[in-house]
């Protein structure tokens, strides 16, 4: 079941409208309507929001391994091959260009799925700091992935 239809269902079985659902998140009809239809993906500070309205665990909405491959899949140039093999290679090829540290937050964010704050306990990090590291490291992926496939 998709997150929209998800929502849907909650929505539906706490007896709300979309009109009073939209009220509680102080966010638009119409934006509700998108997150229900697939149309937009909601923020997850909206899905810790609804989670917490419904009395569900967040990854009853959108489980935290499609958030993360949505970061990631958005780093691939469209003319990236569809070969799940390449991509291993070339993640494994630039993850080698790393400094230890950022390779192995990189691995503890993208493959173990561990929040900033968890990253940031291990290295004496304040979370904003983690988040700011793995931007500046999906930037440089995604600069490797185009220049080897454009």
């Amino acid at each position: 079941m998709q997150t929209g239809q998800i929502i849907m269902k909650l929505r539906s079985e706490a007896g709300y409208t979309q009109n009073q659902l939209a009220d509680l998140l102080f966010v638009s009809r119409d934006l509700i309507s998108k997150w229900e239809t697939g149309r937009r993906m909601p923020e997850y500070q909206m899905i810790l929001e609804m989670a917490k309205l419904f009395s569900v665990d967040p990854e009853t909405l959108l489980p935290k391994s499609t958030i993360l491959l949505t970061e990631l899949a958005a780093l691939l140039p469209e003319t990236y091959p569809s070969d799940g093999e390449v991509l291993k290679r070339d993640l494994n090829l630039f993850l080698g260009m790393l400094g230890a540290r950022d390779r192995r937050i990189f691995i503890r964010r993208y493959y173990f799925l561990e929040d900033y704050s968890e990253i940031g306990e291990e290295y004496g990090l304040p979370a904003n700091h983690v988040r700011a590291i793995l931007s500046r490291i999906r930037k440089k992926l995604k600069k490797y992935l185009k220049e080897a496939y454009v």
